[in-house]
C-alpha cells in the first residue's frame, strides 16, 4: 500500500479516467461528424447531451479503491518486498518525484499520439464490420425468404 501511495495510483487512475474519457468523447464524436455530416444544431446538442449522460453514467463510480486492492496481489505475483522497498526510495528521491508529476502529462500526450495513429485504423475496422454485419444480414435476409422482390402483377 505504501508503493501504491508513493506512485499516487489513485491520482493516477483518476487522471487515466480523465483522459479516457476525453478520448472516447473525441473518437464517438468524429464518428457522429461522418455519420451524420449534416446534422443540425439541435442534432448535435442531443448527441452531446447523450454522450455526457452515458460518459457520467460509465465513469462516475469506477470502483478505484476496489481496483487497487485488487490490484494487490498482482503486485505481489511479480515484485518481492526488496522489488518495492527499492522503487518506493526512487520515487521518493527529487528524480523519481519529477517523474510521478510528468507522468500524467507524458502519458496524456501518449495517448493523443496512440489515438492519431489508432483513429483510421479503428474506422477502416468499424467499415469492414458494418460491410461483414451488413452481408450476414443479407445472406439471412435471402435465406428466410423476407428479401424476395414483389411479384409481379403482369406474371
Amino acid at each position: 500500500m505504501k508503493f501504491f501511495e508513493v506512485m499516487h495510483l489513485r491520482a493516477q487512475m483518476q487522471t487515466m479516467l480523465q483522459t479516457q474519457q476525453k478520448q472516447v468523447n473525441i473518437m464517438v464524436g468524429d464518428m457522429f461528424s461522418k455519420r451524420m455530416p449534416d446534422a443540425t444544431a439541435e442534432q448535435r446538442k442531443q448527441f452531446e447531451s447523450l454522450m455526457s449522460d452515458m460518459m457520467n453514467d460509465l465513469f462516475k463510480d469506477y470502483p478505484i479503491d476496489d481496483l487497487l486492492r485488487d490490484m494487490v496481489p498482482v503486485y505481489q505475483n511479480h515484485l518481492s518486498e526488496a522489488d518495492l522497498a527499492a522503487i518506493v526510495a526512487f520515487y521518493s528521491s527529487p528524480v523519481g518525484k519529477k517523474v510521478l508529476q510528468e507522468m500524467p502529462a507524458m502519458t496524456a500526450e501518449a495517448m493523443r499520439i496512440s489515438y492519431a495513429r489508432m483513429q483510421p485504423k479503428m474506422e477502416e475496422a468499424l467499415k469492414k464490420m458494418e460491410s461483414r454485419v451488413d452481408a450476414m444480414a443479407n445472406a439471412e435476409k435471402k435465406t428466410s425468404g423476407t428479401d424476395s422482390k414483389p411479384a409481379d402483377p403482369k406474371k
